[in-house]
């Protein structure tokens, strides 16, 4: 049942190691269509994921750090990248490698932190896979850890991108590689911007001509010429 459970889970995380494949055409269909329901929700529960994580770990500590140091967010992002990054390295990397050459016999430092590479960046070669030496005592967990492990360094790996897109934004990065912003066209301001309503003309008011002194109006014909 371990290598039933731990099958899928690997697809839905984009770990192509290729020791266990579907062989029936049947199976080779299911996990066509699997995937193609199962990926897509997969990358949009870890996105979501990590823009939560964003706001805690990167977002809010910036701002708190900027009220009470006064620094701004573009001079604190560089050091806060690089803790990010020492912190990924250590905890997913480093670490892991160390108990994975020592559980796996034929594993040197180098040979687990290789694999650790190869998982979190979704390559797979499957050169190396953890757990398969027959006999191995509690192989169904270490697999399920296995698994576990790999999610949680998808997400740390998502997390430490975003950072560093954040701080390319602060330091204007990305316009090196973006194209730069066109500006609003005049049919788009128009249509956006509050159009005024055009202003009525004034009524012109008809010019009364003078009384004569009598009060009555001047009798024209009685002009002489």
């Amino acid at each position: 049942w371990r290598t039933r459970l731990d099958s899928p889970l690997l697809l839905l995380l984009l770990q192509g190691y290729g020791y266990t494949t579907p062989l029936s055409d049947a199976g080779k269909a299911f996990c066509i269509c699997y995937a193609l329901l199962g990926v897509p929700f997969t990358m949009l529960l870890l996105t979501a994921s990590v823009q939560r994580l964003i706001g805690t770990l990167t977002s809010g500590p910036l701002e708190s750090l900027a009220l009470k140091w006064g620094y701004t967010r573009r001079t604190l992002s560089c050091g806060h990248l690089l803790l990010l990054s020492v912190l990924v390295l250590v905890f997913f990397f480093l670490v892991p490698a160390a108990i994975f050459s020592a559980l796996e016999d034929s594993w040197s430092y180098l040979d687990a932190f290789y694999f650790c590479f190869i998982s979190l960046c979704t390559i797979g070669l499957g050169d190396y896979v953890p757990g398969e030496k027959p006999g191995q005592r509690f192989r169904p967990l270490y697999k399920i850890s296995v698994t576990v492990y790999l999610l949680l360094g998808l997400l740390a790996m998502l997390l430490l991108l975003q950072t560093f897109h954040k701080a390319a934004e602060l330091h204007g990065l990305s316009d090196l590689v973006l194209p730069p912003r066109e500006p609003p066209h005049e049919d788009h301001e128009c249509i956006l911007g509050a159009r005024e309503p055009p202003s009525e003309p004034a009524e012109s008011v008809p010019v009364q001509p003078p009384l004569s002194a009598g009060g009555q109006q001047p009798n024209y014909a009685s002009i002489s010429r």
